[in-house]
């Protein structure tokens, strides 16, 4: 008896040494909060991160931690490193042209109401729910740093257009 409760226990072990090492650096549940993503993603909804997101795109979204509020995010990238960004009467222009992954229009403009030019290694990220959304047009969350990107998430779904 004791070498078969051996056996289960060291079982066990690895499989909880394994579920660690894939969310630390592979794969990660995690939990939709608010509205600021939706339709896309509704609050309360899971989704799994994928930790490794090397080469990121607009359009991805991301989840990482905002230093600021203290507290993890998850919104999509609407510029990269070295764009512009400019909202002006609600329509957000990348590069001088209309972002196509923004539906709607973006009533505030925030930091993006005079044109800013993106950092090397920072994002400019916005919620699908512009209205409900803290995002890179509030100083407080800024164009996000790449060390605070843990990761994008895989859609579970179809790509659902942004809210408009």
């Amino acid at each position: 008896m004791p070498d078969k409760r051996k056996r289960t226990i060291i079982i066990c072990a690895a499989v909880l040494l394994l579920a660690l090492f894939t969310s630390k650096n592979l794969y990660q549940v995690t939990l939709i909060q608010g509205s600021s993503m939706s339709p896309a993603y509704k609050s309360r909804q899971l989704a799994v991160i994928d930790r490794r997101a090397g080469d990121l795109q607009r359009g991805d979204v991301i989840v990482f931690y905002c230093p600021a509020l203290e507290c993890t995010m998850v919104k999509r990238i609407i510029a990269l490193p070295y764009d512009t960004v400019l909202i002006s009467n609600g329509e957000v222009l990348v590069n001088g042209a209309k972002s196509p992954h923004i539906c709607g229009n973006a009533d505030y403009a925030g930091t993006a109401s005079t044109e800013i030019s993106i950092g090397e290694g920072r994002f400019f990220v916005m919620g699908d729910n512009h209205a409900q959304s803290k995002d890179s047009r509030y100083e407080e969350v800024g164009c996000i740093s790449r060390e605070n990107i843990i990761g994008r998430l895989i859609p579970n779904r179809p790509v659902v257009k942004p809210h408009s």
